[in-house]
């Protein structure tokens, strides 16, 4: 069984969660606090490689009552450091990634008391696999994703994401990363209801979504004809 999954980002009024300098500083502080709320929650809090190497994020849970979380960094490629911040506690550092890596590339995280867990095959990560993992054997039974964008993608496309968290930041960008998706990303289709939402420092806005999973849209584009003719 997998953990219980929220994916939580802020984005611009167009989509962005950062500008095409990688500028993604998007959050007011009652978003931060939101945030943080979540991490306490949570057991684990898990960002993709691309994340991890460019913000160099904590994700210690900070302005909340609670215990930080496992960090778990999702890397199939093992090309993020060691050495950084999110792996600062041993024991309750992980990194997921493809099976197939030499174990001399996989010692230099274990040395370090990371928690290697590996997934799939050489040619890509098991997600599904990777979360029951991350349950099973170290009782991660709710996870907070933080991004980036190809992350919440492909756990979404995969049928993982139990809820979508969106803050939506007054500002637009025009250009930059999408807040799901990436370069190899297809269309997904995948419907989601509303089950809540909070304007945040009087200009930001938090949209709470469950995933309901995927539609069919072509089935979808029929009806809507229908309904129109």
């Amino acid at each position: 069984m997998k953990p219980y999954t929220i994916a939580f980002s802020t984005m611009t009024a167009d989509g962005r969660i950062a500008d095409d300098r990688g500028f993604s500083r998007l959050s007011c502080n009652e978003d931060f606090e939101l945030l943080h709320s979540l991490r306490a929650w949570a057991d684990g809090v898990m960002v993709g490689a691309r994340t991890a190497i460019l913000d160099n994020p904590s994700l210690t849970t900070r302005l909340a009552i609670g215990r930080s979380p496992i960090r778990v960094v999702l890397d199939g490629s093992l090309q993020v450091p060691p050495d950084l911040r999110v792996f600062e506690v041993p024991g309750r550092s992980v990194i997921i990634t493809r099976r197939g890596h030499p174990q001399s590339k996989l010692e230099a995280y274990r040395r370090r008391g990371i928690i290697v867990i590996e997934s799939g095959t050489p040619e890509g990560v098991n997600l599904t696999e990777a979360l029951e993992e991350l349950r099973e054997r170290l009782g991660v039974k709710r996870l907070l994703v933080e991004g980036g964008g190809l992350t919440i993608y492909s756990l979404m496309r995969e049928g993982l994401l139990d809820e979508l968290w969106i803050t939506i930041a007054p500002y637009v960008f025009g250009a930059g990363t999408p807040i799901i998706g990436g370069p190899q990303a297809r269309s997904l289709g995948v419907r989601l209801y509303l089950m809540s939402y909070e304007v945040l420092c009087g200009g930001w806005v938090n949209l709470r979504y469950k995933v309901l999973g995927t539609l069919n849209l072509a089935s979808a584009e029929v009806a809507e004809h229908d309904r129109k003719a």
